[in-house]
């Protein structure tokens, strides 16, 4: 009796494919989040604009956690919709992927980027290489044999 009231209230065609299509945007929206960070961070370290990039930073957690709260909240929804109607399991599956990316963009920038500092930290890890790459370039690609001869140091203010 409570289903068929409930399919009253929410049978709609419009809603028959809940969340439809929005799960699969919103799962491209977490990879634009994340491309636009790591372009931005990196071209703000290139331009020497950290700083900048800093004074933006509560105003970006506060947007990044509310997209994050938006699709965790979306997510709920679309799990209540899938057991009361049984919607479309790959859309939720969308939203979940979605809320992992997001989820794990916000997790390695907060709470762990608070001052200019730690923003500097994460822009120099971000370019660099992981050990182990640079390992694996130095034995595919040694230095020349000359530069072994060689006794000037490039360095030094003679």
């Amino acid at each position: 009796m409570g289903a068929a009231m409930l399919h009253q209230l929410f049978g709609q065609p419009t809603l028959a494919d809940f969340p439809g299509p929005f799960a699969r945007r919103a799962r491209a929206v977490a990879g634009e989040l994340r491309g636009d960070w790591d372009d931005t961070c990196r071209a703000a370290a290139a331009d020497r604009r950290l700083d900048e990039l800093h004074a933006a930073r509560d105003d970006y957690h506060a947007l990044l956690k509310g997209h994050l709260q938006l699709l965790e909240h979306y997510r709920a929804l679309a799990g209540l919709h899938r057991q009361a109607f049984g919607a479309n399991p790959a859309w939720a599956e969308e939203l979940e992927l979605a809320v992992g990316e997001l989820r794990a963009l916000y997790d390695e920038l907060f709470p762990r980027w608070q001052t200019a500092e730690d923003l500097y930290q994460i822009a120099v890890e971000k370019s660099s290489l992981p050990a182990d790459r640079l390992r694996d370039l130095a034995a595919r690609c040694p230095p020349p044999t000359s530069w072994l001869d060689e006794t000037d140091d490039p360095f030094s203010a003679s």
